[in-house]
């Protein structure tokens, strides 16, 4: 049976103010099923009883006759229990992108999910307010295909995100949904506050809490493949994912779900 484990992580900033926040990210479930219908992971996420659910791509594969129903019925489901946010990982991309290869059955769903209330952000950024205190801005980044390219080293030209997002600004906490977690150098100088990715599935074999063998375009021990990192005042959180695609297993490398408390205060 396919187990996942529950990741906590203390996100403190003065932004935050006096509120406690709890925010769940799910992120590459790949079309897994933890249980009937996904039941044991919907029940681990309403236990974690979360002001918001974060989603952050990958959630099926894109293939063709691509399976649908997994991901469509999890985040159905989620919906009626919170609200719901969800950028694209490069699946999602592929199959919005290439309906002549796919079908237009993803297109569809997610005029579906949209008509139940499921945010879907490409390049689009929604304002959240959540108690007293500054709003947050939650952004969700649809990166194109060539920023998934294999065995080659891409760059993101400086102000590219400000071109395709637009630029944070003062007096709200904004959090980036960002898929692919290479470029978290760009994501931090843009200037997201708390920046949330998965893509690297942990790196397959996990040596540590933060360092993993192979990204999926084949590099080698990756930066930020997994875990929590920080600048400044900034955070960076990266999930190992539910689900696999390609390399179909897990060494000392955890399926999580991740929890985030978002609290007043400097690092805890």
């Amino acid at each position: 049976m396919k187990k996942f484990k529950i990741k906590t992580y203390r996100i403190c900033s003065e932004k935050i103010g006096h509120r406690h926040i709890r925010l769940v990210f799910l992120s590459d479930l790949h079309n897994l099923c933890f249980g009937e219908e996904n039941g044991r992971l919907l029940q681990a996420v309403e236990e974690a009883a979360p002001d918001l659910v974060l989603v952050g791509g990958d959630m099926m594969i894109a293939e063709l006759s691509p399976c649908l129903h997994v991901a469509g019925g999890l985040l159905s489901a989620l919906v009626e229990r919170s609200p719901v946010y969800y950028a694209f990982g490069n699946h999602e991309h592929r199959l919005m992108e290439e309906e002549d290869r796919y079908g237009d059955g993803f297109r569809k769903l997610c005029d579906d999910l949209c008509s139940q209330g499921v945010h879907i952000l490409r390049n689009e950024n929604a304002q959240v307010e959540i108690g007293d205190g500054m709003p947050l801005v939650i952004w969700g980044w649809d990166g194109e295909e060539r920023f998934y390219k294999k065995l080659r080293p891409i760059v993101m030209e400086r102000g590219y995100l400000d071109r395709t997002l637009g630029s944070p600004w003062t007096g709200a906490y904004h959090i980036l949904l960002a898929h692919n977690p290479q470029f978290a150098r760009s994501y931090f100088s843009w200037g997201a506050d708390l920046i949330l990715s998965g893509h690297y599935h942990g790196g397959v074999c996990r040596f540590s809490e933060n360092r993993g063998l192979i990204a999926p375009n084949f590099h080698l021990f990756p930066a930020y493949c997994c875990g929590a990192f920080t600048r400044g005042d900034q955070h960076m959180v990266v999930s190992p994912g539910l689900g696999e695609h390609t390399v179909r297993f897990r060494i000392h490398d955890p399926r999580e779900l991740i929890v985030l408390e978002l609290m007043h205060g400097g690092d805890v």
